[in-house]
């Protein structure tokens, strides 16, 4: 049997369609197999990295134990008080005693607003005009440095000036303590607080 030449164009042409049909099917039957080869092997790595955390509980639950001891005990250095206004009043209480100890001179003293510095912290300033020798001022300063709560010297400026042949200091300083906010405070005493 002889083909003409148009019967045999269609029949090229349609090899050549089934040809093309026939590469796509393979390569999209193939490749599907080779991602899932690479999806396989990312989730087999993926598997041993949850291996391995999970053989490290211990080491991530003494971790977990020490952050909170360690959390425990830097609350113990928080100024005591519901409130900012009642920590703030402890806070100028200390520091009215700590600089008669020292034997500064307040002039004048103001709490400031507090803020807030993360989800559970407030920061409480309390801002001092003083009177004092500088020997008098690092000694006071040394004193809240050292106090049991945690205090910051936040600001400091010295204005020194001489009076009948005496140098006059006249510091003013804000110190800062720290507390708890409400909610973190209501969460420790929920039963199923964070702390």
């Amino acid at each position: 049997m002889k083909l003409n030449k148009r019967e045999r164009k269609f029949i090229v042409v349609g090899g050549i369609v089934a040809a093309i049909a026939l590469l796509v099917y393979v390569v999209l039957l193939l490749l599907p197999d080779f991602e899932s080869r690479a999806s396989v092997e990312q989730k087999k790595k993926k598997l041993l990295q949850y291996k391995e955390m999970l053989g490290s509980e211990e080491l991530y639950a003494t971790r977990i134990e020490q952050y909170l001891k360690r959390l425990q005990e830097d609350s113990k250095r928080l100024l005591p008080g519901e409130t900012p206004n009642v920590a703030g009043a402890g806070l100028t209480n200390v520091l009215v005693q700590l600089a008669a100890q020292n034997g500064v001179t307040i002039s004048r003293r103001e709490q400031q607003g507090e803020q807030k510095l993360q989800d559970n912290l407030i920061r409480i300033p309390v801002r001092m005009d003083m009177t004092c020798n500088m020997d008098q001022l690092v000694q006071f300063l040394t004193a809240v440095e050292n106090y049991e709560k945690l205090l910051t010297v936040d600001e400091l400026s010295v204005a020194s000036f001489q009076i009948q042949k005496r140098w006059d200091t006249r510091p003013n300083v804000t110190i800062s303590g720290y507390i708890l906010s409400q909610e973190t405070k209501a969460a420790e005493k929920a039963p199923g607080g964070s702390f």
